[in-house]
């Protein structure tokens, strides 16, 4: 068993990386501007557009004059941005048309 979780720590530890954008004679202040603009620009394009994915309701039950209310009731509502994919992709585009390639990098 204790194989079996090293096994998984190990695993998990080497999956830990992040992309970086990286470009020949550029600074790290070049490419925070530049990557903000480019940020900037794909939510000028696409906004957020939040939808609600799922909802989970929680029924609260109280006896009153001998009958069941539902009267108290928490819903708890989870919602995603429907544009954030295809933010993604015009952020990467951006940054490819300005000379930037992505690498990937462990942490």
């Amino acid at each position: 068993m204790k194989k079996y979780i090293v096994l998984m720590l190990v695993t998990l530890l080497a999956g830990c990386s992040h992309y970086e954008w990286v470009k020949p004679g550029s600074t790290n202040q070049q490419r925070e501007v530049e990557e903000t603009f480019c940020n900037a620009d794909a939510l000028k394009n696409l906004p957020p557009d939040n939808v609600v994915s799922s909802t989970h309701s929680n029924k609260k039950s109280k006896k009153k004059d001998g009958k069941t209310s539902n009267s108290d009731e928490d819903v708890d509502y989870y919602t995603r941005d429907a544009n954030a994919d295809s933010r993604d992709v015009l952020i990467k585009n951006c940054m490819y048309q300005k000379g930037w390639t992505q690498i990937e990098v462990d942490q």
